[in-house]
């Protein structure tokens, strides 16, 4: 009987390391959705001119290696804004999904 409990309370604990794991990886692209956004609004150069290293990381900086720098910001708020709404709504769904 005991090994049943043993088995079952870490199952119980390997839930929860998921859970917030899951909140933290919601919370940290709120975080980069917020930190782009304020970037734009105090013009940072790395977001509104970023450099060509960054086309695995940033999708702006494709952009502006197919389009040129003229589009740049325009996705540049778009991976912003996008960024913030869906990590809000996994946000939401994580907290309330773990009541």
């Amino acid at each position: 009987m005991s090994w049943i409990r043993h088995c079952a309370g870490s199952r119980m604990e390997e839930a929860r390391s998921i859970e917030v794991m899951e909140v933290l990886v919601c919370a940290s692209g709120v975080a980069y959705g917020l930190l782009l956004a304020y970037g734009l609004k105090q013009q940072w150069r790395w977001i509104t001119d970023p450099p060509e290293w960054t086309s695995v990381i940033y999708f702006p900086t494709v952009v502006k290696m197919i389009w040129g720098p003229k589009h740049v910001r325009r996705f540049a708020y778009l991976t912003a804004y996008g960024a913030l709404v869906m990590s809000l709504i996994c946000l939401v769904q994580s907290v309330v999904g773990s009541f």
